[in-house]
């Protein structure tokens, strides 16, 4: 018999997974286990989390709207605003798809109360450029070590995923077993790429997930950027400057193309010397769109497709998965459950660094 029984089990390291773990439990009151190892700050990150990104759907904008003030009180609350910090990011577009989706974008996110402006043709960035002013970037090698103690005030149980061993099983619910010991939970929440790839057996026949390579890259330090932080949504290319001065550059596909399209975006900027190189696999959904729910044969509920701004929609999907959503959150996740083909068409979003995709006008 396990030991420990808990309402749910959430599966994942990003700072998406240890937010929704932590209100699940502080703000639903659901005894939680959160199966995860600590990232630790000698390795890349995979991604940016930022409180916007380049996506074209009303609702989406929105849910960001209503949730982002949620996250930046949390996080003001447990580790106070050094973890944060205000920035001016640029998405830039060098097809005609990704313009015409980036002029979506800014009209909707204006029409929601967004600050967003079009850059002159001719900026320094190449291609057709946008600005969405006074953005919340997460910084979260400082922000992690509090939201742990946060974690622990919550009483979310702890498993590294190096020594759990899980079992899902078909009523959604899982055992996991570590050592000599074992707790069970009612629901399984696989909250990041990485878990859903390790613990989704039927990711093949779910095409609405698309497995793909991302390869990170950091500089040595050198000048800055024309933005301090710059989407290049054809490519897919995300670009970071540090505090130590290097650039993070996060590109999709295995080295050699990851790279090809990285130097693209930084070309003409002379040599650069890389100071570290990390390649990792990662998700994205063939619609764009987000997957919050349990797809056609899977065993767990599956948090995927959130793009850079997941971390900023925790509180909305712990209200989803606990059933207390109501009104316009309760129907966007409603539409985003599952599904494939059809059921899907009404919420694709524009894809970056995918294949195009229509979107609404």
């Amino acid at each position: 018999m396990a030991e420990t029984a808990y309402d749910f089990a959430v599966f994942g390291s990003t700072p998406l997974a240890l937010l929704l773990a932590g209100l699940l439990a502080a703000d639903h009151a659901k005894k939680v286990c959160l199966v995860g190892s600590p990232n630790s700050a000698f390795r890349l990150g995979r991604s940016v989390d930022l409180s916007v990104m380049p996506v074209t759907r009303p609702e989406t904008w929105a849910l960001l709207k209503a949730t982002t003030p949620e996250v930046v009180r949390l996080f003001g609350r447990i580790h106070g605003r050094s973890g944060m910090q205000r920035i001016d990011p640029v998405f830039v577009a060098e097809t005609q798809s990704g313009a015409d989706a980036l002029s979506h974008m800014r009209h909707t996110a204006l029409g929601l109360g967004f600050a967003a402006e079009r850059l002159p043709d001719g900026n320094p960035m190449g291609g057709v450029a946008h600005r969405l002013p006074d953005a919340i970037l997460l910084r979260w090698t400082q922000l992690e070590p509090a939201l742990g103690t946060w974690l622990e005030k919550c009483e979310v149980g702890r498993l590294s995923d190096e020594e759990a061993r899980p079992t899902l099983r078909r009523d959604g619910g899982v055992r996991i077993e570590f050592g000599s010991s074992a707790v069970e939970a009612g629901v399984a929440v696989l909250a990041d790429d990485t878990a859903i790839l390790s613990h989704l057996d039927t990711l093949e026949r779910e095409k609405t997930l698309v497995p793909q390579t991302c390869t990170a890259i950091l500089t040595e330090p050198t000048r800055a950027l024309a933005a301090p932080l710059l989407v290049y949504v054809d490519r897919g290319v995300t670009l970071l400057r540090g505090r130590s001065g290097g650039i993070l550059a996060i590109g999709s596909g295995p080295p050699q193309q990851a790279i090809a399209n990285i130097g693209g975006c930084l070309d003409g900027r002379g040599p650069l010397r890389r100071a570290g190189q990390r390649v990792f696999r990662s998700l994205r959904t063939a619609d764009g769109a987000p997957l919050v729910g349990m797809p056609r044969g899977s065993k767990a509920i599956v948090v995927a497709g959130l793009g850079m701004a997941g971390a900023f929609l925790a509180p909305a999907i712990a209200r989803a998965l606990t059933g207390t959503a109501e009104g316009d959150e309760k129907a966007y996740f409603a539409a985003r459950e599952g599904g494939r083909g059809n059921a899907r068409a009404t919420i694709a979003e524009f894809a970056v660094g995918g294949p195009p995709v229509e979107v609404a006008a």
